[in-house]
């Protein structure tokens, strides 16, 4: 067989796609509680799925075919009427907003728009693990800077400022934050604008979870005076709309960075999915983004968010987190019950689903600060089973205590 290509020596396969490919041979075997993966675990609008019927039944044809490259004109409208109406921040969306197939995709075109051989790309740790991968993918260098529990998972300005180089590239920021759950502080957000503005490096700020809020909202960097002409932003409809498998997110930015991202994704995948678009055009009509999110996404994980907090300070008294404002997530130091047990969270994890059937992510896959801490999601279960899953846990833990 001829070789395969260099970068595969760069990067690794993703942990959680190999626990999802995990999850669905074992859900055959037997009642697997998962506080794993973070897909709404919520149907999309009825609406949605009944438009997209009648668009199937009355005009198949255009309704399965090609798009332009940077999507629907019609529902880039329809975002950048969205985001002034709930963020304050101007988009033209005919030059400044790109559809892709998911927020995966914007982050690697926008670093692949950027970021050239050898430059250096910061970001936080323990973050989204796709980040490191891709910033390798393109050729880039990754920096790290650490945050604890102790601090709430917020960065220091200080640290970043050490951190900035000549070949600093890009900043990523996440925010409400995969894995924490934290929001980021506003003072932070403003220092990194005027950094970015003063060593003339990229914001790629990404908004996966910016709907996903429940005490505050988030700061937009691009809001803020001057920061639009540093500032990718990245979203996907995967959280906001429940429709993960459409693959459907998009990007804004300044005109240029958005023309490359173009150029870029018409080799990588032509074209979005034209089916989901038209549904999200519904999505955005008489009200029923807004409806859904306030009525129903956020009410009930707000309930299961205070469930989980509320069974993790009672099962594992010893372990640390921090009640997330945001995102899907508790991000758990466990170290006290890691050292009784003599594991590491890598370990916990396997031996918990082996033994109880249930599923968490190990904190080490989001970076070396978060070793000793594992992930858990609160949205893909219901409250019966959240309740199941962390009194199992409980019982594991306290079998070695």
């Amino acid at each position: 067989m001829p070789s395969l290509s260099f970068r595969l020596a760069y990067i690794q396969a993703s942990p959680i796609r190999r626990i999802a490919a995990l999850l669905d041979e074992a859900r055959r075997k037997g009642d697997i509680i998962s506080f794993g993966g973070g897909a709404p675990s919520l149907p999309p609008p009825k609406e949605l799925i009944d438009y997209i019927t009648v668009l199937l039944k009355e005009n198949p044809q255009r309704t399965v075919s090609y798009c332009g490259t940077r999507g629907l004109p019609e529902l880039r409208e329809l975002i950048a009427e969205d985001l002034k109406k709930h963020f304050g921040v101007d988009y033209d969306p005919k030059t400044e907003i790109i559809i892709t197939d998911g927020g995966t995709e914007g982050i690697f075109l926008a670093l692949s728009a950027v970021v050239d051989k050898n430059e250096e790309v910061i970001i936080l740790d323990p973050t989204y693990l796709g980040y490191n991968e891709a910033i390798k993918l393109v050729g880039g260098r990754v920096k790290k800077i650490p945050v604890t529990v102790e601090n709430g998972y917020q960065p220091d300005l200080e640290r970043l400022k050490q951190v900035i180089s000549p070949l600093t590239k890009a900043f990523i920021l996440l925010s409400p934050d995969n894995p924490t759950g934290r929001i980021i502080d506003p003072e932070f957000v403003k220092g990194l604008v005027d950094l970015a503005e003063s060593h003339d490096f990229w914001i790629i700020y990404d908004a996966a979870y910016k709907y996903i809020v429940f005490e505050e909202k988030d700061t937009w960097p691009d809001a803020i005076p001057g920061a639009k002409e540093h500032t990718i932003t990245i979203n996907t409809f995967s959280k906001e709309a429940s429709i993960p498998g459409f693959r459907l997110g998009y990007a804004t930015g300044p005109k240029e960075a958005i023309e490359a991202m173009e150029r870029i994704k018409q080799y990588v995948s032509l074209a979005p999915n034209t089916v989901g678009q038209y549904a999200l055009l519904k999505f955005y009509e008489d009200g029923i983004k807004d409806r859904y999110l306030k009525e129903v996404v956020i009410p009930t994980y707000k309930r299961r968010r205070d469930l989980m907090y509320e069974l993790i300070r009672e099962y594992l008294p010893e372990a640390r987190t921090v009640l997330p404002k945001g995102a899907f997530y508790f991000f758990v130091d466990i170290k006290y019950y890691l050292e009784k047990m003599r594991r590491d969270d890598e370990e916990f994890a396997n031996r918990l689903l082996y033994r109880k059937n249930v599923v968490v992510i190990p904190g080490s896959h989001f970076g070396d600060t978060g070793k000793g801490h594992v992930r858990m999601t609160f949205v893909s279960e219901t409250e019966d089973r959240i309740r199941e899953g962390m009194k199992r846990i409980g019982a594991y833990v306290f079998s070695y205590l």
